[in-house]
């Protein structure tokens, strides 16, 4: 199983579209996206960035999934490109699969 957690604000061309279009593309992604949902790919959390978080990322929102194999997080990360997700949110991902840092970070 990965962890895959998303990162990110709304580009200008994000702001350029109007309510119809921005809800007509959301509704697109998600139904694009629903039989990777049905095989195993689930979202856990999609909030908002408070703006009182210490050391805080300068991205609006994040979403935190969880992939239950390699094959659909590369499903995932396709889609997001094959549906000009990065034409209207700026990005960064974090991917991983559950392990003890405490042992990496003490064997660096």
């Amino acid at each position: 199983m990965k962890y895959f957690i998303e990162m990110f604000s709304p580009t200008q061309a994000w702001m350029d579209l109007n309510k119809e279009k921005r809800a007509n593309y959301l509704n697109h992604v998600n139904e694009v996206s629903k039989e990777m949902m049905e095989n195993g790919v689930s979202i856990i959390a999609m909030q908002e960035n408070d703006e009182d978080t210490i050391h805080r990322a300068g991205y609006n929102f994040f979403v935190i999934w969880t992939i239950e194999t390699d094959e659909l997080a590369d499903a995932v990360q396709k889609l997001m490109v094959n549906e000009g997700w990065f034409t209207y949110f700026d990005q960064l991902n974090l991917k991983g699969e559950p392990t003890d840092i405490f042992e990496k970070l003490i064997n660096l």
